[in-house]
């Protein structure tokens, strides 16, 4: 997932929020793009075509504009979906990537890919996809077999 910060000046302004640790936030144009570090400090991080005025002119966006960057960062979820497949999907969190079966998981077989996007950790090891009201915890995830579905009427 690359969740766009804003757009400014005709740069997009935005992140992987699966790529790596260290606080940064990329930007592309027509002309190229580049990555700017805004830990310890901001500084340039790599550049791929973009001119010295340009990267200039990005720079003091950035300056202006780092607490929005730094918010959004902070409250990008710690889960996301990685692949939705004809037999499943996968979700990814910190490094572990855990499979979800539409055997197990039926309630995303006829989800839209909207709704299956839209899954947040609403505190640890436990997963909340608001669209669908699908509730899940990590265990239930790795062993549903532990946990049979079962109709109530």
């Amino acid at each position: 997932m690359s969740p766009t910060v804003f757009r400014e000046d005709g740069y997009r302004f935005f992140f992987f929020s699966r790529e790596e640790t260290r606080m940064h936030v990329h930007i592309y144009c027509g002309d190229g793009e580049a990555k700017f570090w805004l830990e310890p400090q901001i500084e340039l991080a790599g550049n791929y075509g973009l001119s010295r005025q340009q990267l200039q002119a990005i720079e003091n966006i950035i300056e202006e504009r780092q607490n929005e960057i730094r918010n959004a960062w902070q409250n990008t979820s710690k889960v996301e979906v990685t692949h939705i497949s004809s037999h499943g999907i996968w979700i990814l969190l910190e490094d572990e990537e855990m499979f979800l079966s539409y055997k197990d998981f039926p309630w995303f077989k006829d989800a839209t890919i909207r709704e299956i996007l839209n899954v947040e950790e609403l505190f640890l090891g436990h997963f909340y996809w608001s669209d669908l009201d699908v509730d899940l915890s990590k265990e239930i995830i790795k062993n549903p077999e532990r946990f049979p579905m079962k109709a109530t009427a």
